[in-house]
């Protein structure tokens, strides 16, 4: 009788766990401890997968992006195009300012839906006495249609020319300062074409003036270097 009533209980009492851990399960109780929760960490500068995946480049600017006094071949965006793999679009033209390059920047750039732009203004402003806030003004519009666009913004520092170099420091001093305000980035191109007295490195031009060949892939190793 004794052992009867034992198994009653024990039966009892498995019923009574069976229960508990139905309805801990139904509640989402059971296990929850072991669950761990997913981290999802942000890419700077990118917003959506969708810029991530698209790596076309389009590289808007003047004789210096055309490849002159070459030609886009030749250019430091084939050279660049090249090692990083990715397409880039060459929308250099010579005798351009930053104004010049705003009016065509939905015709060359947003028509061609690429991730990134890389927009090389201020030499041809400087050498046209163009004042600097109104190459503010130009640069500022870009990178907002840019933005606006969702296509990543990057500036190209205006590199030295004769005879305007005070213009081009402004220039310079300004798009960097104004690229720190807005987490854009940078190429500046000095950094491997000059020496320490602001002359061209030997080889790297003909003229004082334009890059040679060499210099152009000077240009293209120096950028895919800071875009890859």
């Amino acid at each position: 009788m004794r052992t009867y009533r034992l198994e009653i209980r024990l039966i009892q009492a498995a019923t009574a766990l069976a229960i508990i851990v139905l309805i801990a399960g139904f509640f989402g109780l059971w296990g929850q401890g072991e669950k761990k929760p997913v981290v999802e960490t942000p890419t700077p500068g990118l917003k959506t997968t969708q810029t991530l995946s698209n790596t076309k480049i389009v590289a808007l600017g003047d004789s210096f992006t055309l490849g002159y006094p070459l030609d886009a071949a030749h250019s430091w965006t084939k050279r660049m195009a090249d090692i990083l793999e990715v397409s880039v679009v060459n929308k250099g033209t010579i005798r351009q300012t930053a104004k010049d390059l705003l009016n065509r920047f939905d015709a060359d750039v947003v028509a061609e839906k690429p991730g990134r732009v890389i927009i090389f203004a201020g030499i041809g402003d400087a050498i046209q006495e163009v004042p600097l806030e109104e190459v503010k003004t130009n640069i500022i519009a870009m990178v907002g249609k840019a933005k606006a666009n969702h296509i990543i913004p990057i500036l190209a520092l205006p590199i030295g020319y004769p005879g305007v170099q005070q213009s081009i420091k402004d220039t310079r001093e300004w798009e960097i300062e104004y690229a720190k305000t807005e987490k854009i980035l940078i190429l500046d191109f000095s950094t491997v074409l000059f020496d320490s007295n602001g002359k061209y490195i030997s080889g790297l031009s003909a003229d004082g003036k334009y890059p040679t060949a060499k210099g152009y892939v000077t240009m293209g190793d120096y950028a895919a270097q800071v875009l890859k």
